[in-house]
């Protein structure tokens, strides 16, 4: 297996970094105790020689502290590799889900979401969500949720494109599992972006740049010559330096409230950005550097929390006011599109997400996409079973073609209805799908499978489900749609029931319906005598051989003959 490979080369890695960052801790260690003991040497007596020792001794351990935190990087990526590649091992031989189940994004009502198990455990989502960040996340259950039939195409192609590089796949999840990001991240982020902030006046400008250096010299002369109004004008200037200061520091902090404890994140979301550049060849756009140029500017900006550093540091410099000047710039000139930016990270984390699914299905089809309404799967299963206990079946809808399907208890029909669904809902995003061979016209999913009562808003069963399908009823009415539906009207009376069924699937088909409606009530195939073009009769079947029952979940044409209620019902004793 690839992912046992990856596993190894990522722990040889990780351990090779690992020796090398700890060589360096103890360079540094040694050169920080030798320069250390050099000053000490230094200070009792003063020597030309000592004083270049010492500067090439904290340039040596300023690098070595560069090199020390690029390697503790290189080493978490390293870390963060092994993580992936045993998450893929464990998912595959195991069946272990690891990633977020995107139950936090599911809607109330959908067209199909819940009735197909898109979010929650062991769903849809959970099976392909490899992303990390929240906008990755969010832009994930969006594509679910609002699939865009016009790019399908286009994502193909992207796809395709992603599945080989399994290098550059990892690598870059590698990095954003370093994005520490949150929904508040994003609130913040949105609430500053639309604050307007005033720049500092000209006149401010001026003397920042200005005062400072005046304010140097004048001491520096007048302490030279003596000179006492040039020292009474260089401290005259440090005070009014420091009140300009303190005057700033509540606009400073404001500004930059919305990034607090940001720049780890923008520093890896600058990372990512920059792998995205390197393979698409975009450097020339400098997003990454404009990110990187904001954490910068943020992180020095956190730094004014020191008062006994910043205060004494910003009269003489106003090095703060600089840095917040230039914050206030870069904001002007960038803010409006540093949400796209970032989105730009989270639809590379999605397409990750589905080349890693064509990854570890290399059997799955892409479908040919049809101009007509026509859909057609060979050997078509459910991608969240397992293939070895797969069951795989033919099916073909032709224009306006409707399907009646009948089958006892536990014969595969819901299943069915929802692998139909769910490779619909690939299509619709792009993905290939489980089939063989698949010849599929996109086309808006509507489902009712599953109602329940809702006490919050005082909806009976039977309610709830006239009101779902009025909803596809009205859709169709604009266009037509790829309909499932499973057992319709259960909460009244049979005769009731099966009138109602009859009524909803005539209406369907006059509606132009594409789509499956599965039903215990025989009753109901007789339709397909009266509109043998649109609608089809098929089945699940159950054999019963001695005690025991048998279920092999083919597809078959007609109608479900055998019956295993009573049966089941006899042989656990509740009837005789």
């Amino acid at each position: 297996m690839i992912y046992t490979q990856k596993l190894a080369e990522a722990t040889a890695l990780y351990q090779r970094l690992t020796r090398r960052y700890n060589t360096l801790s103890y360079l540094r260690l040694g050169l920080f105790l030798s320069l250390a003991t050099l000053i000490y040497f230094l200070i009792k007596a003063f020597s030309l020689v000592g004083v270049i020792a010492v500067l090439i001794g904290v340039i040596a351990f300023l690098y070595l502290l560069s090199k020390h935190k690029e390697v503790a990087f290189a080493r978490s990526l390293a870390q963060a590799k092994i993580k992936l590649n045993e998450q893929e091992i464990a998912f595959l031989q195991q069946g272990k889900y690891f990633a977020d189940n995107g139950a936090a994004f599911a809607p109330e009502n959908h067209p199909y979401s819940y009735d197909l198990d898109v979010f929650g455990e062991h769903s849809l989502y959970h099976y392909i969500n490899r992303t990390h960040t929240y906008l990755g996340r969010k832009l994930l259950a969006e594509r679910f949720l609002n699939p865009d039939e016009t790019s399908i195409i286009a994502t193909q192609q992207q796809i395709q494109a992603l599945t080989p590089d399994l290098d550059f796949r990892q690598n870059f999840l590698a990095l954003t599992s370093k994005i520490n990001d949150s929904e508040d991240f994003y609130e913040r982020l949105d609430a500053w972006v639309e604050k307007e902030s005033k720049p500092l006046s000209k006149f401010t400008s001026v003397y920042i740049k200005a005062a400072p250096v005046i304010a140097v010299i004048s001491l520096i002369i007048g302490y030279s010559i003596g000179n006492e109004l040039l020292k009474q004008v260089g401290k005259w200037l440090l005070g009014i330096n420091l009140l300009v200061f303190l005057s700033f520091i509540g606009k400073i902090l404001k500004e930059k409230l919305s990034f607090e404890r940001a720049y780890d994140t923008l520093h890896s979301f600058k990372r990512s950005i920059e792998m995205i550049e390197h393979r698409y060849n975009k450097k020339e756009h400098g997003i990454s550097a404009k990110i990187a140029q904001l954490a910068r500017l943020l992180d020095d900006l956190d730094n004014m929390s020191n008062i006994l550093v910043s205060v004494p540091f910003n009269t003489l410099t106003f090095y703060h006011l600089h840095r917040y000047q230039q914050l206030l710039q870069w904001k002007k000139a960038y803010a409006k599109d540093i949400a796209q930016w970032l989105s730009g990270v989270a639809s590379t984390e999605v397409l990750c997400s589905f080349a890693n699914f064509v990854y570890n299905n290399p059997n799955f089809a892409y479908p040919t996409l049809q101009d007509t309404p026509e859909i057609s799967f060979t050997a078509m299963g459910h991608p969240l079973i397992p293939e070895k206990e797969r069951i795989t079946n033919d099916i073909h809808f032709g224009k306006d073609t409707f399907v009646i399907l009948t089958g006892s208890n536990m014969s595969g029909k819901s299943t069915f209805l929802r692998a139909l669904g769910v490779n619909m809902l690939l299509t619709s995003m792009g993905m290939p799908v489980c089939a063989r061979e698949a010849s599929v016209h996109p086309m808006k999913i509507l489902v009712s499978m599953r109602m329940s009562d809702s006490l919050t808003d005082g909806k009976s069963y039977f309610f709830a489900e006239i009101d779902r399908l009025q909803g596809i009823i009205r859709t169709l009415e604009q266009e037509p749609c790829f309909v499932l539906l499973d057992e319709l009207l259960r909460g009244t009376n049979s005769e009731d029931k099966q009138l109602g069924t009859m009524k909803i699937i005539e209406r369907m088909v006059a509606l132009g319906a594409v789509g499956v409606i599965a039903t215990h009530d025989l009753e109901v195939c007789s339709l397909a005598q009266h509109y043998p073009q649109k609608l089809q009769n098929k089945c699940f079947e159950v054999q019963i051989n001695g005690d025991e029952l048998y279920f092999d979940y083919r597809l078959r044409e007609g109608i479900c003959q055998q019956k295993n209620a009573s049966f089941l019902m006899k042989k656990l004793g509740i009837i005789s």
